[in-house]
């Protein structure tokens, strides 16, 4: 099938899902399904190919972050039990004032969380963002983009997030020269994306229909503690649960830098070991402050909050098996191979198409890092500063290949409408600002 006639089936799939979910609101899981298997056969996969790259994709991903998600919200369920998020939203709160919450929260997430696997970050951070909503009365929007936003410019910017270690090394940009020129790009991305998004969703943002599309099961996951503890821990003593794993996974990644692993260092840094070390300890807290009962309370809130998240991230995984099978980000990739003018707009507008094509941001970066690392020599900007366009546009436009997209809309209680203005258009505002700081920066370099 010819490369146009491929790019037209994609685009009709993605079209027909967004206009089957926000305006006919069909369930996105049947709709995610049915999108995948139409593409599948549209662009010639052919019956059996198809149906076996949707059961693929939704083992592939699950087999990725499923337990991540799932020992996540797990946990998360057991900081509420302890009282310990609200006691940490006090603190944020007490630290940076009501007004400035969105900013707080999304520097921090940008700038503290970049070693840590996206996903885990989130289902730690989620219920925080809600919570500081809901307390501060500030827009959910507002807070769940900064959080959109301060997580993606930490995988794909900050080091060491998995992505800007990647994108640097694809283009031989030293870790020295990331950092250098990164964080102040990162920082000055995430306050104007905060500050141009905050200013949409206030004039947009419909609580009637922007938020909880019926999914009741997040609404299970409440960061309130919702009854007396018999007993009482401080506060450096209930954060062990998330402080332990963040700690393990941070030493495997600095290990893993200085290329001096250390087996056990490496097994207990696991995304997943480290959050059910973090888990059992998250347990034994729950326990000796509450009961053995309490503990079971909390744990089935939060099974029955990640079926729901697992669910709508697998299926997305589906569509995105039948997307990378079509070779639709080989295609879009193609169209720009080798040329090398106007570098900074060709890295951006590059990752940029492949971020809509295809979904992941890690991937769209490092396969536009990886086609223009050839012709890196014959570019007229600092190799950073390409680095970091594509960085940029790897942000932009996130949707409903996007299995990340909708874990945002569960672990927040959006519509899918909803989604798309704080995840799609938190990034896609900061995708553009950043683009304009990099070309600013290189006037200077």
């Amino acid at each position: 099938m010819s490369p146009s006639l491929v790019l037209l089936h994609t685009g009709i799939t993605v079209v027909g899902i967004v206009a089957l979910v926000v305006g006919a609101r069909i369930n996105p899981v049947i709709v995610l399904i049915l999108g995948a298997l139409y593409l599948g056969l549209a662009t010639g996969l052919g019956f059996t190919e198809t149906t076996k790259a949707v059961a693929e994709g939704f083992g592939a991903l699950m087999a990725e972050v499923g337990l991540i998600i799932g020992f996540g919200v797990l946990l998360g369920s057991l900081l509420a039990a302890t009282g310990t998020l609200q006691r940490i939203v006090e603190l944020f709160l007490k630290a940076f004032g009501k007004g400035k919450s969105p900013y707080a929260f999304g520097l921090s997430s940008g700038l503290v969380f970049p070693a840590i696997y996206f996903d885990v970050a989130l289902v730690m951070l989620s219920p925080i963002a809600r919570s500081v909503a809901r307390r501060t009365g500030t827009n959910v929007a507002a807070v769940g983009g900064a959080l959109a936003i301060g997580l993606e410019v930490g995988l794909l910017m900050v080091l060491p997030g998995a992505a800007a270690l990647a994108v640097a090394g694809s283009l031989g940009v030293s870790l020295g020269s990331m950092l250098l020129w990164g964080v102040p790009v990162a920082i000055l991305a995430i306050v104007l994306g905060v500050l141009l998004h905050v200013r949409f969703v206030c004039r947009t943002w419909k609580p009637e229909s922007d938020e909880d599309d019926g999914d009741k099961g997040v609404e299970s996951l409440d960061i309130e503690a919702t009854e007396t503890p018999r007993r009482q821990a401080p506060l450096a003593v209930l954060i062990l649960p998330v402080l332990v794993p963040l700690l393990l996974i941070v030493a495997g990644t600095v290990t893993e830098m200085t290329d001096s692993e250390i087996g056990w260092v490496s097994f207990l840094a696991d995304p997943v070991v480290a959050l059910l070390i973090g888990l059992a300890i998250g347990c034994v807290i729950t326990m000796w402050m509450h009961s053995r009962e309490a503990v079971e309370r909390a744990l089935n809130k939060g099974a029955a909050t990640s079926g729901t998240i697992l669910l709508f991230t697998g299926v997305a995984g589906s569509l995105g098996e039948v997307i990378s099978r079509t070779g639709v980000g080989d295609i879009v990739a193609g169209l720009f191979e080798g040329d090398s003018a106007s570098p900074l707009l060709l890295a951006w507008l590059v990752a940029a198409l492949l971020r809509l094509a295809q979904g992941s941001g890690s991937v769209a970066a490092i396969t536009a890092a990886t086609l223009l690392a050839p012709v890196m020599g014959d570019l007229s900007v600092a190799p950073v500063l390409v680095a970091l366009a594509a960085a940029a546009g790897a942000s932009f436009g996130g949707h409903v290949s996007d299995n990340t997209f909708w874990m945002f809309k569960a672990l927040l209680g959006l519509s899918t409408k909803g989604a798309f203005k704080v995840y799609t258009m938190a990034q896609s505002i900061m995708s553009i600002v950043a683009l304009g700081l990099v070309v600013g920066a290189s006037l200077i370099a």
